[in-house]
């Protein structure tokens, strides 16, 4: 048995991380002077967040532009009695102070598959009349025509030149088969890869994190992101065994569609201004990869 391996492990931060010391903590944690003079720790943090170990509870600290917390909580609130997710405390705009959930890495092997697939399903079982983003009461705003046509409008105003014509070419090719799969918007919790599906030791099952990006998309978009570096055949047939048996539908070729799917976010990763070489090469590689699966 070994961790599922994950490409965003060894990426540059997308906002660059703020020095972390006693004055940024006590700035932050003004508001809960019970967790001030109090040893803290530094979390493997995401991308666009700073995690603060303190005791028994973790203050997640929004670095990003649009802070997304009320809709975070909201989202916690509602899986509480159904997934493993951290309970949370208490918050503001920026700020979710949340119990700390012991965990470790995601494991390869078909239980572990199986326990993420269980999970998955449980998120899109939670349907919407239409496809968007979601405000602090979860309900979309400003839908979008469809869910497709969302995530392709999306990824239009983003493709990299060295591959819009083939990217095009092959989402026109399956144009017909997304769009049917893409139908029934549900809630994606689309970050659902292995930085923030974890397991869970004692209760053998896994743990979700970091819920910032939710919306009301495509159920495949979630399974795409976490086969996106490639999982051993035990985990995949676990997760497909799990996702089905709590109710969820897995087309026969749900791996492709989700492939596809997770291409428009492989389109989004190459959109940034900063040097960011470790995040473009394993992009492009794994961009050439579906292109030559493709022909």
């Amino acid at each position: 048995m070994s961790d599922l391996k994950y490409a965003e492990a060894h990426w540059e931060r997308v906002v660059p991380a703020p020095v972390i010391d006693d004055a940024f903590v006590r700035e932050q944690l003004a508001a809960w002077p019970e967790l001030l003079d109090r040893p803290w720790t530094v979390l493997a943090d995401g991308l666009r967040c700073v995690k603060l170990r303190i005791g028994e509870v973790v203050v997640r600290i929004s670095t990003g532009n649009t802070p997304t917390q009320a809709k975070e909580r909201a989202l916690h609130d509602l899986f509480a009695s159904d997934l493993h997710t951290p309970r949370v405390i208490d918050g503001d705009q920026r700020r979710l102070i949340m119990e700390y959930v012991p965990h470790t890495d995601l494991p390869d092997t078909r239980e572990a598959g199986d326990c993420a697939g269980r999970a998955a399903a449980r998120i899109h079982r939670h349907t919407r009349e239409a496809a968007g983003f979601l405000d602090a009461q979860l309900n979309v705003v400003e839908p979008f025509v469809s869910a497709w046509d969302g995530l392709r409008d999306f990824a239009e105003q983003r493709l990299p030149s060295q591959y819009a014509d083939a990217l095009r070419a092959l989402w026109d090719k399956h144009d017909a088969r997304i769009r049917d799969t893409c139908a029934q918007p549900v809630l994606v919790h689309a970050d659902f890869k292995p930085a923030n599906i974890k397991w869970l030791p004692e209760q053998r099952d896994v743990v979700v994190f970091d819920w910032e990006f939710a919306w009301a998309g495509p159920a495949l978009f979630d399974v795409g992101q976490l086969m996106r570096w490639g999982v051993p055949p035990q985990f995949e047939e676990g997760f497909a065994e799990g996702y089905r048996a709590q109710g969820g539908v897995l087309p026969d070729d749900w791996q492709r569609i989700g492939e596809l799917l997770d291409l428009v976010n492989m389109v989004a990763f190459l959109d940034h201004a900063s040097q960011q070489p470790r995040r473009d090469a394993d992009v492009i590689k794994r961009i050439e990869r579906t292109l030559q699966l493709s022909k």
